[in-house]
């Protein structure tokens, strides 16, 4: 896996005819794809998919923190650089003023640190500036509740707020790393988050809340990350790992892949697992609670130059990182670096970068290209030359013909050119805001719930009875769990449990789901630990009288149904060549009803998984990546990305091999579709 842009948000339309600006603050939307960006005066709505623009506000002040107010359909409340409490309203198009400070003459800026915390329990907004002994509670409408300033019972610096996403809790981090839970409307204490004297803690700089489960994590400015299990009376600590000896400034859980996000003061993005180990036997480790996350580390100059962008010198450092509480969508914003101390430490950072990558060359003097290459990865956000950067050029230089030319090579050019940028750089700040996320090359539908479509029938409108009948309920997959949604009342129900059990080290995930109706049968892929996959049969029980359904496992990674009455159905192998075809035991019953003879329609499930016929064998050319179901008899439908898309037929005794039938993958004479070089099929 590893990050990747989805698009840039241009803001270089804003504010025409004054100084280039910089997005300086963003927030997604809780439950839509909607992302909003503050630059200027200005905040901007876009459609996060899309990048289209949805409507622009004048709020009249420069935002420095903001929020979508979890209690309005579409509104954000944000603090201004004026110190104000601002509500704004998009559909509406209006602002309030929902809290002005005593002191009219108090500004901060875009990089003062203040604290917000909003509750989908009350229309409030919780508030306080960096260090300050107290808070401010006002209401996020207008007309609301007045502002209301309540004294923390410690008598401690606050340096943080945060509530929680479904409780009436609001959680204030001190100075010494105690957190106190307090309830939103009485303000009394529910318990005090603390470590015991051996571990120091200087305080949370950033919150984040499980989706589903009663865990916090804390992200403390001494680099220190904690996860905390709040559902019990006396709340425990669960993990705690070191980041790094930066601050984390900012956390946050990626719902779809099940991740947690850490962003340190220096730009440091690290993605990290969480894993709970259920043994009776032995107590839990908290420390092996947190482990790194199997994704390529960030590459800023490759997310500024994807989908059109361009890429920055020197290298920016991300401030923040905004996370959508329901997507596998982010933002990133930038340090600005054309402000007045970046502008004389430019020079300073572009020769400390070239010292470090002169020490490189010469310590790798007569080493292999793969340790050149390691040690320059090494460098980090050092920004002198990016990884595929390097790639790009030693590809183009193949194409010429130049294959005399080194990763060394191409490094002393990086050193040389990085001299020639210190002079040379730009100085115009990052008008655009990526929108990026986390991508898994071998499963490009994994953010997609893995489910059931429901397909109409082509000529319905030219029917005299235009009568539709929906299904009663709607299939999808959670984890094991074969899951149904009724149509009707709106319920879930676990409709099969497709695995007993798993052990707890090995990594899962459904890929596809396929059924047929007129077998009443599932196939259902999963991926284990990024290695194997397997397709479960699971017969639908269609007979109330007997007993739950059971199913079987076959090892392949797609399974596709073939012919009219979705008799046949073939997997795909792992190694992308091989094809096993298996015949369902609906085929031996027709056969027996031609010759009019009694048929049991309620064959039990045991029996049915027992008269699934041995695979036989075919052989593709070449590698395939997908394989998909046809009504045609004996086809089946199969595309290689950046290929084609082909009809094959499954005839038996057509050439065959040592390992089986062997299926052409050449395109000429038969039905097909010519792919580009990136296009990919997702699904058919």
């Amino acid at each position: 896996m590893e990050w990747a842009t989805v698009q840039h948000l241009d803001l270089r339309h804003v504010g025409r005819g004054q100084k280039a600006l910089q997005p300086h603050a963003a927030a997604f939307h809780p439950s839509q794809a909607l992302v909003a960006a503050a630059i200027g005066n200005y905040i901007i709505e876009y459609d996060a998919f899309t990048g289209s623009k949805m409507s622009t506000i004048d709020i009249g002040a420069p935002v420095v923190r903001m929020s979508y107010s979890p209690t309005s359909s579409h509104a954000i409340v944000a603090i201004l650089e004026d110190c104000t409490i601002r509500s704004c309203d998009f559909d509406t198009e209006q602002t309030f003023v929902l809290h002005s400070p005593e002191k009219r003459m108090e500004q901060i800026s875009s990089s003062t640190e203040v604290h917000l915390a909003l509750t989908p329990l009350q229309p409030v907004v919780f508030f306080g500036f960096h260090r300050r002994m107290s808070v401010t509670v006002v209401g996020t409408v207008e007309g609301g509740r007045a502002p209301t300033k309540i004294k923390a019972d410690l008598k401690k610096p606050i340096v943080n707020l945060a509530c929680h996403p479904r409780l009436p809790v609001l959680y204030v981090a001190y100075a010494d790393g105690w957190i106190r839970a307090y309830n939103i409307h009485t303000y009394a204490v529910h318990y005090t988050l603390q470590l015991d004297n051996t571990i120091k803690l200087i305080g949370a700089g950033a919150f984040a809340f499980h989706p589903t489960l009663e865990w916090i994590f804390v992200g403390d400015r001494r680099g220190t990350l904690l996860a905390w299990d709040v559902s019990t009376e006396r709340p425990n600590m669960i993990g705690i790992t070191q980041v790094g000896s930066q601050p984390i400034t900012s956390v946050a859980w990626l719902p779809m892949l099940r991740l947690l996000v850490t962003l340190s003061k220096d730009g440091t993005l690290q993605a990290w697992k969480t894993r709970v180990m259920l043994n009776p036997n032995r107590p839990p480790m908290q420390a092996n609670f947190f482990e790194l996350a199997a994704i390529e580390s960030i590459d800023v100059p490759r997310i500024l130059s994807q989908q059109g962008g361009e890429a920055v010198y020197p290298l920016p450092r991300i401030r923040t990182i905004e996370v959508h509480s329901k997507l596998n969508l982010a933002v990133l914003l930038f340090a600005n670096m054309t402000a007045g101390d970046n502008l004389k430490n430019r020079a300073a950072y572009t020769r400390e970068g070239r010292k470090q990558l002169f020490a490189v060359l010469q310590g790798a003097r007569g080493s292999s290209a793969s340790v050149l290459k390691e040690k320059l990865s090494s460098l980090g956000s050092s920004g002198i030359l990016a990884d595929h950067q390097l790639q790009a050029q030693l590809q183009e230089h193949h194409l010429k013909g130049h294959s005399q030319l080194t990763i060394s090579d191409i490094a002393r050019r990086a050193f040389l050119y990085s001299h020639f940028m210190e002079g040379h750089a730009k100085s115009a700040p990052i008008s655009r805001l990526p929108v990026i996320t986390v991508l898994d090359t071998k499963h490009h539908l994994k953010d997609i719930p893995v489910c059931l479509p429901f397909h109409l029938e082509l000529n319905f409108f030219n029917k005299a009875n235009r009568v539709l009948h929906y299904p009663v309920r709607a299939f999808y997959l959670d984890g094991v769990n074969l899951m149904a949604y009724n149509l009707c009342s709106g319920t879930d129900t676990l409709y099969k449990k497709l695995y007993i059990s798993i052990p707890g080290n090995v990594e899962y995930h459904p890929k596809y789901m396929i059924y047929s109706k007129k077998q009443h049968l599932f196939l259902v892929v999963y991926e284990f630990s990024g290695a194997t996959n397997e397709v479960v049969l699971y017969w639908e029980n269609t007979d109330v009288h007997t007993a739950n359904s059971k199913g079987s496992t076959v090892k392949g990674r797609d399974a596709a149904f073939i012919g009219p009455n979705e008799n046949q159905f073939a997997v795909l192998d792992d190694d992308k060549t091989g094809l096993a075809l298996y015949i369902l035991p609906g085929l031996a019953s027709q056969e027996v009803d031609e010759r009019n003879e009694p048929v049991e329609q309620n064959q039990s499930v045991d029996s049915k998984v027992g008269l699934v016929q041995g695979s036989m064998q075919f052989m593709f050319e070449t590698e395939v990546d997908r394989i998909f179901s046809t009504p045609l008899e004996s086809t089946i439908m199969f595309a290689s990305h950046g290929d084609q898309i082909c009809l094959a037929k499954l005839v038996q005794g057509y050439r065959l091999s040592a390992d089986g039938h062997y299926i052409s993958t050449k395109a000429e004479g038969r039905k097909s579709i010519k792919l580009k070089v990136n296009e990919i099929v997702l699904q058919g």
